[in-house]
């Protein structure tokens, strides 16, 4: 159907085709899928670790150099530092433990994949099954 000279409408946009060498598809369990789509839980860990030991530092840098002549005020600021090192140092070995654990699920369900397909099939378009003259090849 030919567009009106008239017609408001863009131009539909020119679609360029370019075919892959290969596909290659993985099944994935619905857990796995989960565990994807949740993405790497052990950043959080990270993030917390190095806020909380930065902070823990300079409240700790804080205790050696300033005198403090309130008890109630230097036992708040132990409390605060040993409080942040703990839960900073916690979440720092979580991280540790847990950083790679992502990666692990990748790369076992890419090691799934057959070094040689047992079943490999192509798709033809039919645009090649057609000759230059238009008329389709037996």
């Amino acid at each position: 159907m030919a567009r009106k000279p008239n017609d408001p409408r863009p131009a539909p946009p020119i679609v360029l085709y370019a075919p892959l060498g290969e596909l290659k598809v993985y099944e994935l369990s619905e857990a796995e899928l989960d565990q994807l789509a949740a993405g790497p839980s052990d950043q959080l860990h990270l993030n917390f670790a190095l806020a909380m030991l930065p902070t823990a530092l300079s409240i700790l840098i804080t205790l050696q150099t300033a005198e403090i002549a309130s008890d109630r005020v230097y036992v708040a600021y132990l409390v605060a530092f040993w409080a942040l090192a703990v839960q900073g140092t916690i979440s720092f070995v979580r991280w540790w433990r847990s950083r790679r654990s992502h990666d692990r699920l990748i790369e076992s369900i890419r090691a799934r994949m057959p070094v040689r397909p047992v079943m490999a099939e192509q798709l033809v378009s039919a645009s090649t099954l057609t000759d230059p003259a238009g008329r389709a090849e037996p």
